[in-house]
């Protein structure tokens, strides 16, 4: 099983890194960094975030998310949503165990700066609460 997870986080990585490979002009994209403060919903921060420990979480504005914990339980998806600075998930790896957070953004609103903080509200999933917490998730130019 750790050699699928360890696969499967080697070709999302892989994926990610070629996307970006060979391109030297600057690309326009309709995903910005979040301004700082409280989110009040899903489009204000849906992109690519990354943590000092190789996590990578995708929120997707269509309220699907990806989550890879290389050192952790390693990858998963599911749904979320976001209203006035609440968010809610429901992952694969934890069935239909709902999850509540409080989010914050730091930072300026550029790439490499902007961040997402976690703080748990209530979510029985000891896993998905420990590494949506642990560390803040810096936004990545997506």
């Amino acid at each position: 099983m750790k050699g699928m997870r360890r696969l499967v986080v080697a070709s999302i990585v892989s994926v990610l890194l070629l996307g970006s490979c060979g391109r030297s002009e600057r690309r326009e994209t309709n995903v910005q960094p979040p301004s700082p403060g409280v989110p009040a919903a899903v489009s204000d921060v849906q992109g690519i975030y990354r943590t000092i420990h190789q996590g990578l979480l995708q929120l997707r504005g269509n309220g699907t998310f990806a989550l890879v914990i290389p050192e952790g339980p390693g990858p998963s998806g599911g749904r979320y949503t976001l209203e006035n600075g609440t968010l809610t998930v429901v992952t694969d790896d934890c069935g239909e165990t709902r999850g509540e957070y409080r989010v914050t953004v730091g930072g300026r609103p550029v790439a490499g700066e902007a961040t997402l903080h976690f703080a748990t509200i209530n979510d029985a999933c000891t896993d998905r609460a420990k590494y949506l917490t642990i560390d803040p998730w810096v936004y990545a130019n997506s």
